[in-house]
């Protein structure tokens, strides 16, 4: 099994570099801030140059990034989960003997889960309405909603190598790309709940029921903590 690196923004294999992580650096803010543009004034509301000068980047430094606003909006799925809570995931299934090649993942995935979830909506730094309003704005653009549906699926094999770095077992093992699936649309369905128009709650709250919700209908036994 290859060796698993973290480099700023996502989990990648070893060969990444100081280089590589500035670069993921300026990918991530370049995506911070057209996401934060969005939400205030639409996708149509602003211009690559006033992203441009939001990030304090050449135009030519965009374009060496991202092709376009909207790619820039959806971001790079590798970049997705900054470096610090990536690791933090990776150790938090370190503390454990490595499971047996029939055995069931580490016991804290679930909560560890939680944390780097919740954590990667709160550094967004964006109100629940605003995050409305991005996530709108997305869904009203039927080219935007096709790259983000292909960034999903690209952003679901980056967690997988990242689950798999803290399992230490191989991304295509069963017991990883099952988790995948699960956690994702537990995701998912926790997001729809924040995303209601009734709701009050954070997102954080949301995701903790979903996943108790989810343990006690898998282990009824151990029921939700």
């Amino acid at each position: 099994m290859q060796n698993f690196t973290l480099v700023s923004g996502s989990a990648k294999y070893d060969g990444g570099g100081l280089r590589e992580r500035k670069r993921a650096a300026t990918r991530l803010a370049i995506t911070d801030a057209a996401r934060a543009l969005t939400a205030a004034h639409g996708i149509s509301g602003f211009t690559v140059e006033q992203l441009c000068e939001e990030v304090g980047v050449s135009r030519r430094t965009f374009f060496n990034y991202f092709p376009g606003k909207e790619d820039a909006i959806l971001g790079d799925p590798t970049d997705s989960i900054p470096e610090a809570l990536a690791r933090a995931f990776v150790e938090g299934g370190r503390k454990f003997a490595p499971v047996p090649q029939t055995g069931a993942l580490t016991p804290t995935l679930l909560d560890d889960f939680i944390e780097l979830a919740a954590a990667m909506t709160e550094r967004l730094a964006m109100s629940r309405k605003e995050l409305l309003r991005l996530q709108q704005a997305i869904s009203s653009e039927p080219k935007l909603m096709a790259k983000a549906t292909h960034g999903t699926r690209q952003a679901q094999d980056a967690f997988a190598q990242l689950l798999a770095a803290r399992e230490r077992l191989l991304p295509e093992d069963r017991r990883i790309r099952l988790a995948v699936s699960l956690l994702s649309a537990v995701a998912e369905r926790a997001g729809a709940e924040f995303f209601a128009e009734w709701n009050t709650r954070s997102y954080r709250d949301i995701l903790t029921d979903t996943v108790n919700t989810a343990r006690a209908l898998l282990a009824p036994e151990q029921g939700p903590l």
